[in-house]
């Protein structure tokens, strides 16, 4: 599988509240970068995340792998919109992420994103 392939599988995990299986797209500790401040997690914080926030679908995703080696790659979320249980806008996301290969399988090592409000919407 190629990164893209992965990240977009990630992505509609993601969006479907399937956290079950996105546990298994991280590699453990994971680094993040939130808000300027480096931490590792030992678990998937995305199901704390989307109930925490009420976040609902990411829309308009706009992603592209900026290299990609046989056993690492950088991937990069351009853009995309959030949307909240109602479907009303949220945010709008730009993120970046550093992937790895352990055995056959991408894992994501690394992720780092920013929030800001799109003033197009």
């Amino acid at each position: 599988m190629k990164a893209l392939e992965f990240i977009n599988l990630y992505l509609k995990h993601f969006n479907n509240d399937d956290f079950e299986s996105l546990k298994n797209f991280f590699a453990y500790p994971l680094y993040m970068n939130v808000n300027g401040n480096i931490i590792s997690v030992n678990e998937s914080p995305m199901e704390q995340m989307k109930k925490s926030s009420n976040l609902g679908k990411t829309e308009d995703i706009e992603v592209e792998v900026i290299k990609e080696t046989e056993n690492q790659a950088h991937v990069i979320l351009r853009n995309a919109k959030r949307f909240n249980k109602s479907e009303e806008y949220v945010e709008s996301i730009s993120g970046f992420y550093a992937l790895f290969k352990k055995g056959n399988d991408w894992k994501i090592v690394f992720l780092s994103g920013i929030t800001y409000q799109d003033q197009n919407i």
